[in-house]
């Protein structure tokens, strides 16, 4: 009995899968399909667009399932994106100099100069803010499979900062340096005629994204998305101090001293990859309008390096010769996280028969880079005239007062950069 049962048994198996294999390979017209394919369901119902000369789109009737935004040809969609990007950017802990309004001591008698340590109607001096062209390009595919795209897009961003103060006696003001280890040759403490910083920021961030974009009401739809990350940050400071302490003086109780610049070399890089993920947003008006608004964040795990050093060089006498004062470096690992986002509005388009699509897109973008300035501040205090070696500031190289003590200050901050963004995307 169950041996004749069988090859009926099997034989009703193997009708059922030919039938679902010749259902899966037709579609809903009943015309075969040739080839095991994803094709794309039949797209739901949707809410028209009347704008000429494409009938769009604007959401569908029917929710169920989620239906996705694009492709919007049954083979998939392929987007290039180029945008131009003009931001600021700023990094907490970066103050140079006090612009102190006291009146500059007389530099024979720096011993006597303490009167600096009043500080009156005192402002902090950071490298200030400017504003920087960069760019993105990226390359994109919109799957018939139920919707899903997946984006590679580059951003690259050079930011730049540079600011100056110059004092004279005659103005009641005088110069705090802050970035210094230098000692005069009569101790003291420190202050300048002028000073001034550059500040330079190299950015570049590589973003791979999976993601699907699907209508939620008529008028709206969103775009969860995951991925990966990899960002290159680095940052070049440059700083100078002259005149005040570094200024030439003579005589016994002066210290004796040639006229020097001091010069401070900062570097503080970091480079990682991690893990990326956010939700995109459309608020569409009809007639190709919208506005649209994406927030992501990532934890990237790097590397940093940090570099300090300061020198002092010769300023009226040749040759130039320089001394080294300072030189530290510093290499960690660590988690970093990053913060994305951006709102404006869009306007959308199709064109040649609706078989190409073009958007543009200009909105303000913000990033911000959590704990990015690992930089130590170091400076001396207690410094007199009197040192275990006495000085001579005027030899050539110069041999340098090292009384006092050091003190070490780790700064901490964060990394921002913001600015207007216009994007052109191209669909075929």
């Amino acid at each position: 009995m169950f041996s004749k049962s069988l090859p009926f048994a099997v034989l009703t198996v193997l009708g059922l899968t030919s039938a679902a294999s010749a259902a899966r390979n037709t579609t809903a017209s009943g015309k075969p399909v040739h080839g095991d394919v994803c094709a794309p369901s039949q797209p739901a119902v949707c809410y028209p667009d009347d704008c000429p000369p494409c009938q769009r789109c604007l959401g569908p009737e029917n929710f169920a399932g989620n239906p996705p935004v694009c492709p919007a040809g049954c083979n998939g969609d392929v987007f290039i994106t180029a945008a131009a990007v003009y931001w600021s950017s700023h990094q907490d802990g970066m103050e140079y100099a006090i612009d102190n309004e006291v009146t500059q001591p007389v530099l024979q008698t720096i011993p006597n100069n303490r009167i600096l340590n009043q500080l009156a109607n005192a402002e902090y001096k950071h490298p200030g803010s400017h504003w920087d062209w960069g760019f993105k390009l990226g390359i994109g595919y919109c799957s018939s499979c139920d919707g899903w795209d997946v984006n590679l897009l580059w951003t690259w961003y050079r930011g730049r900062h540079t600011h100056d103060l110059d004092t004279d006696n005659t103005d009641n003001h005088s110069v705090i340096p802050l970035w210094t280890n230098f000692v005069p040759g009569a101790g003291g403490v420190l202050f300048a005629t002028d000073s001034e910083i550059h500040w330079k920021l190299k950015l570049n961030l590589v973003d791979l994204e999976l993601g699907r974009g699907y209508w939620v009401s008529r008028y709206l739809n969103i775009r969860p998305f995951v991925g990966l990350r990899y960002a290159s940050i680095k940052q070049d400071t440059a700083i100078t101090y002259r005149g005040g302490s570094w200024a030439a003086v003579t005589g016994q109780d002066a210290g004796n001293q040639n006229a020097f610049n001091d010069y401070v070399d900062l570097e503080n890089d970091y480079r990682g990859a991690g893990l990326r993920a956010g939700l995109g947003s459309e608020w569409n008006f009809g007639c190709g309008w919208a506005l649209y608004g994406n927030l992501a964040t990532s934890i990237i795990y790097g590397r940093f390096d940090v570099d300090h050093k300061e020198y002092i060089r010769l300023a009226n006498i040749t040759p130039h010769s320089t001394a080294d004062i300072l030189d530290t470096n510093e290499s960690l690992r660590a988690l970093r996280a990053i913060l994305d986002l951006d709102l404006g509005i869009q306007w959308s388009t199709m064109f040649c028969s609706c078989k190409y699509g073009l958007t543009v897109m200009l909105g303000w973008e913000s990033h911000l880079f959590f704990d990015q300035n690992q930089l130590w501040r170091v400076s001396r205090v207690g410094t007199s005239s009197q040192s275990v070696t006495p000085p001579n500031l005027t030899s050539n190289p110069p041999v340098l007062n090292l009384s006092g003590d050091n003190v070490l200050e780790q700064r901490r901050g964060s990394l921002d950069t913001s600015g207007w963004t216009l994007t052109f995307k191209f669909d075929f």
